[in-house]
């Protein structure tokens, strides 16, 4: 299972503020615009959106965490 907190480098009871931010400077740092490995950008992007929609959601974070355990 993908640890979408480690994806997203916050902690598990990050706000979604918190979450968010993370997420905005990891979109700018491996944009596959701007990050020189295309293929490893665009695989990043894919875990950082996939995670992001999981966690900024309150429903679905929640049902992510209760899976976690």
């Amino acid at each position: 299972m993908l640890d979408y907190y480690e994806i997203l480098e916050v902690h598990p009871k990050a706000s979604p503020e918190i979450i968010k931010r993370a997420y905005t400077l990891l979109a700018k740092k491996y944009h596959p615009d701007i990050y020189p490995d295309k293929e490893f950008a665009h695989k990043k992007m894919s875990l950082l959106n996939e995670a992001y929609a999981v966690l900024i959601d309150p429903e679905k974070r929640q049902n992510y965490d209760l899976s976690r355990r």
